[in-house]
């Protein structure tokens, strides 16, 4: 048997449903269905139809399915797609009246009509989408943090808990069976969280490589655990305790699409991300070169990205296979090769990005030396040697800068005050009060909020989204510790997420 290769997705966005619109808010959610998950879902039935063996991983995160499931979601949606289709035809006269230019309006028109059509085929349902194709085995759906908590600056097991327990909680309620799959949020781990992760009957996680402890040999559950060096470890997946299985990313595959540099998205024929037309948002342009400015930018061109798109997928095949065949004759032993990435870069990011994963995975197809695979498929295949990780993240330097530092700090100071008040008062929390804080205090602390702080990216937001659902928390707090049940007047304090999850059934036993 050849080496295996699997592919990993994350897929996620905050909670953004009815808090702004434009230009942060909820069209970050209308442009990453249109642009990400309704292509990516077409490309993966085009393999199925096919008969294609390609099967991957892709996570969702809780807080992403609920958004996704929202009647209110597809209602706007659909209203969103009818406004963007009026600014495509406005378009015609903001534009040069060229024949490209008229060309490529056409393409986005009949493009948008597709992606429409589609979606009402689906019947809003995204995440049914999803769900119907991993009945199907062609996919693994993942879960993680209810709300992408950041566990590794939890003050306590019992709130990671809490988002553990509460993700696997709505994967169940959506997907119709319990996960294996678990996305730590961030990559970030915490020596301990596999025994968490254990208690729902989760079996494995991804991480980065350079979370993989190569220190000294060390004896574990009466075994001893071989050194192993950075660059062996991400070729095959490791049980570090509790029956959790850890997957590592393989830089090597990362970089070919995530560095600015070397990376495929960044060639000059794709499509320009930044440049975008004045009132309707489209974007007409492509990247033509790294040193070229947004007012030289050239007219995109389709069928040249897509010639380019065919090439990538088969050099990103072929550099599978050269790994692959390097390692088996250093080691004498076929590998495994994970590569994991944000679901969001394809499509939205990197507007040709869909069409590239399933090129490749045919070019992957038609050759015998690398086989996709999905994880579970490997983990019920062999017995896996035992393993460590450090505490770590994909953030610079595998630390915790990325959401903590001086910017940043006061909002977990203010998360661990509320985690610890949270924690005291669950011996008194039941009903709808307790339910309520429990929604709060999970939105509270998604990593998303000091990350956009960090990144500058959309910082007022994430400041204001914070101190939302801070303040939530505290009138909660209030209304507990002042009367021990909620006025009436409280319950304007509720989001609509996690309605079916109960604090008494999530909480330790």
């Amino acid at each position: 048997m050849g080496s295996r290769f699997v592919l990993v997705l994350h897929s996620h966005l905050p909670y953004v449903l009815g808090k702004g619109r434009w230009p942060f808010g909820e069209e970050w959610l209308h442009e990453v269905v249109l642009e990400t998950y309704l292509p990516l879902l077409e490309g993966l039935e085009c393999l199925a139809h096919d008969d294609i063996p390609a099967p991957i991983a892709i996570g969702l995160t809780p807080i992403l399915m609920e958004q996704l499931k929202s009647p209110d979601f597809v209602t706007k949606f659909r209203t969103w797609t009818d406004a963007k289709r009026a600014a495509l035809e406005e378009d015609v006269s903001r534009l040069p009246d060229t024949p490209e230019v008229r060309e490529l309006n056409i393409f986005y028109r009949d493009e948008l009509e597709r992606r429409r059509s589609q979606f009402d085929a689906l019947g809003g349902d995204v995440v049914g989408a999803f769900a119907s194709l991993q009945e199907r085995g062609r996919l693994e759906v993942m879960t993680s943090c209810a709300t992408h908590g950041y566990m590794p600056l939890f003050g306590n097991d019992e709130s990671r808990r809490l988002q553990i327990r509460t993700g696997a909680a709505a994967y169940q309620h959506w997907m119709g069976r319990r996960p294996n799959g678990f996305w730590l949020p961030e990559c970030g781990y915490i020596p301990g969280v596999e025994r968490l992760l254990a208690e729902e009957g989760l079996r494995y996680f991804i991480a980065d490589a350079a979370a993989f402890d190569t220190g000294p040999g060390q004896e574990y559950n009466n075994g001893h655990i071989p050194v192993a060096t950075s660059a062996e470890a991400p070729w095959k997946p490791w049980d570090i305790g509790a029956g959790v299985a850890v997957f590592l990313r393989n830089p090597a595959t990362s970089q070919r699409v995530w560095s600015r540099d070397l990376g495929y998205p960044g060639d000059g024929v794709y499509r320009e991300f930044h440049k975008r037309c004045e009132g309707s948002g489209w974007q007409y342009w492509r990247i033509t070169s790294k040193q070229t400015d947004l007012g030289s930018k050239e007219l995109y061109r389709p069928a040249e990205a897509r010639a380019r798109t065919r090439e990538d997928a088969a050099d990103f095949a072929s550099l599978l296979r050269d790994m692959a065949t390097a390692h088996e004759q250093a080691v004498g032993d076929p590998g495994v090769i994970v590569t994991a990435y944000d679901t969001e870069l394809f499509g939205h990011w990197w507007y040709e990005g869909p069409t590239w994963i399933v090129d490749m995975l045919r070019s992957l197809a038609d050759q015998a030396s690398v086989t996709a695979t999905a994880p579970m498929d490997i983990l019920n295949s062999r017995i896996l040697p035992p393993g460590k990780l450090r505490e770590s993240s994909w953030g610079a330097g595998g630390g915790h800068n990325n959401w903590m530092n001086p910017e940043t700090a006061w909002i977990w100071d203010n998360i661990h005050d509320d985690q610890r008040h949270f924690i005291d008062l669950l011996p008194q929390l039941h009903g709808q009060t307790g339910d309520m804080l429990l929604r709060e205090i999970l939105l509270e602390e998604s990593s998303d909020w000091s990350f956009l702080i960090t990144t500058g990216q959309a910082r007022t937001y994430g400041t204001s989204r914070f101190l939302e659902h801070h303040r939530k928390v505290r009138a909660l707090f209030a209304a507990v510790d002042g009367t021990g049940q909620l006025p009436a007047s409280q319950t304007e304090l509720d989001d609509p997420v996690f309605k079916y999850v109960h604090l008494n059934d999530v909480r330790r036993a």
